[in-house]
């Protein structure tokens, strides 16, 4: 008896699609870094537009509050943070519990990066702050396939080290006023320019850490500040913002004794 065999095509279930808000967070995603603020000052800067949304991939921004610990000296370093917004000091701890600050880390500056296996100093936010987490594994893997960003990061690295150099300097041979004018001159060149052409100096941190990473006592530093504002060097536009107004006299006064 002749007999036949129905087929039937298997039911394909459908692919689900992400929804909207999916879709849009992941386009958001992707051109996170290009529109970071840190885009043109960090280890990012070495990359093209192309490349940027594996770091997107390999990355995670956070927000802080101030006085939170980015990375905690002697703590194991298992990852590098970029500055994206507000301001970090960086110091260590002597073994008495006295901190000395070793600097100030503003937008584009790339901290945690370690030579051993844990944190050489502790980064504590001053503001508010934005940073971005890359793990160490993740670091190396862009590294290694961006040659550009390893030139990167060594150009980063000797800038530092020109900046350690300087600092050696000021805390061995340079008076208070020449301290605080190098300070200042050293903090304009990294601020933007006012309307008139002036830089605007963001200093949000107390006079307590600007005088220890100075190796000052805060009364010094405020005496100091006063009379280069007599001088008419400076202008305090509010508690945390001065006003560069005479480069040149702060150029003298940052290398002529006072």
């Amino acid at each position: 008896m002749p007999f036949s065999v129905a087929t039937t095509a298997p039911t394909v279930a459908p692919v689900p699609m992400p929804e909207a808000p999916v879709i849009e967070k992941i386009a958001a995603e992707k051109s996170r870094c290009s529109t970071c603020s840190a885009r043109a000052k960090g280890l990012c800067a070495a990359l093209t537009p192309e490349q940027l949304p594996e770091l997107a991939a390999a990355s995670r921004p956070g927000d802080l509050l101030s006085a939170n610990l980015v990375v905690n000296e002697g703590e194991k370093a298992e990852a590098v943070f970029t500055v994206v917004s507000g301001m970090l000091k960086l110091y260590k701890t002597l073994p008495d519990g006295r901190q000395q600050i070793t600097g100030f880390a503003t937008v584009g500056d790339v901290i945690g990066l370690a030579v051993g296996e844990s944190y050489a100093y502790t980064a504590e936010t001053v503001t508010a702050s934005t940073v971005c987490r890359v793990s160490r594994a993740s670091l190396a893997r862009l590294m290694e396939r961006n040659p550009a960003v390893q030139g990167r990061l060594l150009a980063m690295t000797s800038v530092e080290l020109s900046a350690a150099q300087d600092q050696i300097l000021l805390l061995g041979c340079k008076t208070a006023a020449e301290r605080v004018s190098s300070f200042l001159l050293a903090s304009g060149r990294r601020s933007k320019r006012l309307v008139d052409g002036k830089p605007s100096v963001f200093l949000p941190m107390s006079k307590v850490d600007i005088g220890a990473y100075l190796g000052l006592r805060p009364e010094t530093l405020s005496r100091v500040l006063r009379k280069l504002e007599d001088a008419g060097q400076i202008t305090r536009l509010s508690n945390d913002r001065i006003r560069l107004d005479d480069l040149d006299g702060l150029e003298a006064s940052a290398t002529v004794s006072a």
